[in-house]
Order: structure tokens, then C-alpha cells, then sequence
């Protein structure tokens, strides 16, 4: 047990280390810039239209009559801001802290203004025009490029900025520290953390931002919410802690902070904000089309919606509010994956959780926008936890979870259908006895087949074109890349390394219930993938196996650790790759995807 003065110093040491991450942060970071192209506008521009994404072009927005652009931590002391505006057909006036600074004239190139020290750490910047009616309805101002400011001398951080990454360092240690790690690994926790907010702030000058407490929030209750979940674990399966604690905060890390960074351009957030507005109004009954030539059009689920429809009616902003309840929702299922597998070990608990953040396709479904199918995931991921841990709630609670799921996204239907029927089977022996799991599987997809039943017409009528071929991506409803394409989307969308540690860890049905749970998950998800290459039909197989995958990965971990130097050696190293293949995926997606 460490003396008091050992722990005492490792906090002194993690608030100095915030201190040193807020100045170099304040220091180093480049000049605050709202630009388009990058996606960093978000961050601090406020009076626009939602993003628009023209095909091979870069991202655009249109401002109304009035936009505003805050700069907040910023250097005392004067400052120059330029404006890169286009499309007006009216002059735009700029003013900066309410004093008109200038005026770019329709076909005007970038402005640039010099601004006066105004003794604060502050600039509010707002760009007025006389809108233009648009051939959609809307009235457009001018179209935001870039607006940019450049100061002098920064000096010392801002006493909030200091103490937002003081109290940042100093929770996650204190979490880290509660959650069972030595004084050692807990500070290395609050480096881990203290370094991921600092990164999260660095690009485009984002500290600058009002994003900047936000951030410093999430990182902070992460640690909270990590440290919460594994004293929960701990009351039922002792020993549960350390590792726990670290898979779920790196969940938080990548979910939590990534995944909702405004500096991600995310191709169809915009969409799934219509849709929420959509069942907001009462439209219960949606379909989408997907990008073959010709599109097919299928059902849509609505329950993703529905659950956020109370937040949208208190006027948050419905592509914030989609983006961060997918992100919540994968934090839920990351804590109902680590008590899936907290019987086994606080090890492999936190492995498991850790190798689920790893996967390529976990996070890119987040940049790509499939928000309700990260949903409809994330209630799946529910359903198996209840199913394995002996259905806690009776079978009531089981079958709304799994009827949540299954209408969360038609794709998550069928995910649905295909392992509740393994699961079924798996169990058929014991179904007499254990009534309850039949009742849970029959009642909740009994509820999601009322729904989409009401769309039967449409679906028969597209039948004869489900088995023209896989869905390889846009264009004809063929069959595309040959056998070897499939080879190449598992590599890509799963990562080599963790496939090789899973291989080493795959479920063996005669070791215990578990085992035979997740033999059928993968008895499903085989199933899925000859849905997937025979047809059309997107299922998104291989996001739905991620559980089985990760759980298969963290016992591989055990299995090669336990064979002495050499497998130590080799699942160091497979982890190793594993981080690096998705951190460079994860920077991709926040920095540059969408981008030209």
C-alpha cells in the first residue's frame, strides 16, 4: 500500500502534468480557424445551414441573414482576422465584438482586417448580408470558406483553459486510482487521458473553441463513468478494476470524444437528423433507398428516434443529438460487453471491451453516419448481456431490449432474427425449463415483425432482385471483386491482428453456457454472410459480429499469454498492430475523410 506522500505526489505530478498539456496546448496549436474545407467550422461557427457534401467536391455551408464565429481562450492583445466568404449577392458585413470591421462586396477574394487589443480572451465575429431565396426554399446569405484568426505573442494559457486540464488530469487519476491501479499506472492513466484531450484540441486550433470545456467534460466523466461501472462489476464478480476500468475509458475516449469531435465531417448525420424530425412530427412509417442503380427501397426503424425525440423537443440541435445518442449507446453496450464478460476476469473483461474499441468498422460506422445501425448494435449487444447473464428482468425486459434492437434499423432486424434463432436452437433442450428465453426472442420480434409488416407490399414487390447478387457497393445490384473481395472487406473492416488473436480464442460450446451463446452468435453471423454475398441485402454482417470477435480476441490474449515468452511476445505484438491500424483509421475519419 503506498504511503500518503507517494499519492499525494502522483496528483501534484498529474496536475503539473495538465498545467504543462494547457501550455503547450496554449503555445504550440495553430492560429483558431472556422474552415469549411476541413470540417473545423462546427467547433465555432453558429447561424448555419446543415453541411452539404457534393460528390468529389469539398464540403460546403450557406450561412442565413446572420452567422457568428467565437474564438474563446484566446491571447490578450491585438489580433488579424481573415474572412473567405463566396456566393453573396448582396455585400456581407463584417464586425468583430459588435463594431463593423469591414465589407466584402459579391465576387470579392478573402478579407483581411487587423483588430485592436479589446482586453479580453475573447472575439465574437459575425458576418450580415441580405439573404437570396434559394430554388429549395431557403433564404442563403454567403457561403462560408474560412474565417481565421491570427494573434501575437500568446504568453500564458487562460487561467479556465489551465484549470479545465488541471482538473482533467487530476479526476482521472483519482478515478484510475479507485478503480484499483497502483500509483504507477494511475498516473500513466492521466497522462493517457490528459494527452487524448490535448489532441482532441490541437487541429484547427479547436482550443480556441467553445468545444474546448465540452471535451474536458467528457474526458473527466468518462473516467467517472468507467470507474462507476467496474465498482458496480466488482460487487457481483470481485477482482474486476484495472483493466476494466482502462477498456471502457479508451471506449470513452474513442466514442465519447472521437466519435462526437466537431472536426469529423459525418456523411449522413444530416440525414438522420430529418429523421428524428420526421418521427418528431409523427411520422412513424420510414424508408430509405439505397445507392444501387436502380436503388432499392426498404423500411426504416424508427426506435433509434424515438428515444431522442423528448431531447429534440427541447430544441437541442438534432445532428449534435443523433451523433452523441449513437455515441452514448456504444458506451452502453461497451459496459453491458465488460459484465458479459466479467465473470471470467478482470483481464479478459477489459481486453474484451478494449479490442471492440480496436476494429476499424466500430468506428467508421460512426464516421460514415450508419448512426441508427451503431443503435441497433449497441441494443443487440444488450439483449446478448441479459440473454447470458440468465435474463435478469424477466423475459419482459429481454424482449422490449430485443424489440428496440430490431427496430432500431432494418439491417439490425435481420441481425435480430438470424441470432435469436441460434440462440434458440443453442438452448433447445433446456426451452421447457427455461421458458423465459423463448418468450423474450417470440415477443420481441413478434413486436418489430408487426412493424415492419406494415411495409410487406414493398418488400415483395423488390423479392425477385434480393438474389441478383452481393452488395458490393453503388452501382448495378451485381456481384462485384470476386471471391477474394470478401477476404479483403473482413481484413479491412476487422484488422489482420485481432482476427489472428481471435482465431486463437474462438468459443469451445462444451466449456460453459457462455461458450455456447457466442457459437451461436457465430452461427449467426455465418448465416448473415451468406445473406450478404447472395444478395443485395446489406447486413452489415461484420459490425454485427464484432462481440463475438472481441470477446474471441481477449481469450486469445489469456490463451497465448499462458504459453509462455514466445506467446506473450506474439500477442504484445498482435495488439500492438491492432492499435496501430485503428488509430490510423480513427485520425483518417476526424481529419480527413470527406475531405477533397
Amino acid at each position: 500500500m503506498p504511503s500518503p506522500r507517494i499519492r499525494a505526489a502522483a496528483a501534484l505530478g498529474s496536475a503539473f502534468l495538465g498545467l504543462a498539456g494547457a501550455w503547450v496546448l496554449h503555445e504550440r496549436a495553430p492560429d483558431p480557424s472556422a474552415d469549411v474545407s476541413r470540417g473545423s467550422e462546427e467547433a465555432f461557427a453558429r447561424g448555419l445551414d446543415p453541411r452539404e457534401l457534393p460528390p468529389r467536391a469539398a464540403p460546403l455551408r450557406w450561412t442565413g441573414e446572420r452567422a457568428w464565429i467565437e474564438f474563446r481562450f484566446l491571447p490578450r492583445g491585438p489580433a488579424t482576422l481573415e474572412v473567405d466568404i463566396r456566393g453573396h449577392r448582396s455585400p456581407v458585413a463584417v464586425a468583430a465584438d459588435g463594431v463593423i470591421v469591414g465589407v466584402l462586396e459579391p465576387g470579392a477574394g478573402p478579407g483581411r482586417f487587423t483588430l485592436p487589443d479589446n482586453g479580453r480572451r475573447s472575439r465574437n465575429v459575425e458576418l450580415r448580408t441580405s439573404p437570396f431565396p434559394a430554388g429549395d426554399g431557403r433564404r442563403l446569405g454567403t457561403q462560408l470558406r474560412r474565417v481565421t484568426l491570427s494573434t501575437g505573442p500568446r504568453g500564458v494559457p487562460p487561467p479556465l483553459l489551465a484549470f479545465l486540464f488541471i482538473a482533467t488530469a487530476l479526476c482521472s487519476f483519482a478515478a484510475a486510482a479507485a478503480a484499483g491501479f497502483r500509483v504507477g499506472p494511475a498516473f500513466a492513466v492521466s497522462v493517457g487521458a490528459t494527452a487524448a484531450l490535448l489532441l482532441a484540441l490541437w487541429p484547427a486550433g479547436l482550443v480556441r473553441s467553445a468545444y474546448t470545456p465540452a471535451a474536458a467534460t467528457i474526458v473527466t466523466a468518462g473516467g467517472a463513468f468507467a470507474l462507476a461501472v467496474v465498482r458496480w462489476a466488482a460487487r457481483r464478480w470481485p477482482g474486476v478494476g484495472p483493466a476494466g476500468h482502462a477498456g471502457l475509458l479508451l471506449a470513452v475516449l474513442v466514442l465519447g470524444l472521437a466519435a462526437t469531435s466537431p472536426l469529423m465531417v459525418v456523411s449522413d448525420a444530416v440525414f438522420h437528423a430529418n429523421n428524428l424530425a420526421r418521427v418528431a412530427a409523427g411520422d412513424l412509417w420510414l424508408t430509405s433507398f439505397t445507392q444501387h442503380t436502380p436503388p432499392f427501397r426498404f423500411p426504416y426503424g424508427v426506435s433509434f428516434y424515438a428515444l431522442l425525440v423528448p431531447l429534440h423537443g427541447l430544441g437541442l440541435d438534432p445532428v449534435w443529438l443523433v451523433r452523441a445518442g449513437a455515441a452514448l449507446s456504444g458506451l452502453l453496450a461497451s459496459a453491458a460487453l465488460l459484465a458479459l464478460v466479467a465473470p471470467r476476469g478482470d483481464m479478459r473483461a477489459g481486453l474484451t471491451v478494449a479490442a471492440l474499441q480496436l476494429l476499424p468498422v466500430t468506428f467508421d460506422l460512426y464516421s460514415y453516419g450508419n448512426l441508427s445501425n451503431v443503435f441497433g448494435q449497441a441494443m443487440t449487444t444488450l439483449f446478448f448481456a441479459w440473454w447470458a447473464a440468465g435474463g435478469p428482468g424477466g423475459w419482459v425486459c429481454g424482449a422490449a431490449v430485443l424489440a428496440t434492437a430490431a427496430l432500431g434499423h432494418f439491417s439490425s432486424f435481420v441481425v435480430a432474427v438470424a441470432l435469436g434463432a441460434a440462440l434458440l436452437i443453442a438452448w433447445r433442450r433446456e426451452l421447457r425449463a427455461q421458458r423465459w428465453r423463448a418468450a423474450s426472442v417470440g415477443v420481441g420480434l413478434g413486436v418489430a415483425i408487426l412493424y415492419y409488416v406494415q411495409f410487406a407490399p414493398l418488400v415483395i414487390a423488390q423479392l425477385p432482385r434480393l438474389w441478383e447478387g452481393s452488395a458490393a457497393g453503388p452501382g448495378p445490384a451485381t456481384a462485384g471483386g470476386g471471391p477474394v473481395a470478401p477476404l479483403l472487406s473482413i481484413a479491412g473492416q476487422w484488422g489482420l491482428p485481432v482476427i489472428g488473436l481471435a482465431l486463437a480464442g474462438l468459443p469451445r460450446p462444451r466449456e460453459g453456457p457462455l461458450d455456447r451463446d457466442l457459437a451461436a452468435y457465430w452461427g449467426a453471423g455465418l448465416a448473415l454472410a451468406l445473406v450478404a454475398l447472395s444478395s443485395p441485402l446489406d447486413v452489415r454482417y461484420l459490425h454485427a459480429l464484432g462481440l463475438a470477435l472481441a470477446v474471441a480476441a481477449a481469450s486469445g490474449t489469456v490463451r497465448l499469454w499462458s504459453r509462455g515468452i514466445l506467446g506473450r511476445m506474439a500477442a504484445v505484438a498482435l495488439w500492438f498492430a491492432q492499435a496501430l491500424l485503428a488509430g490510423r483509421n480513427l485520425v483518417e475519419a476526424v481529419l480527413w475523410r470527406y475531405r477533397p
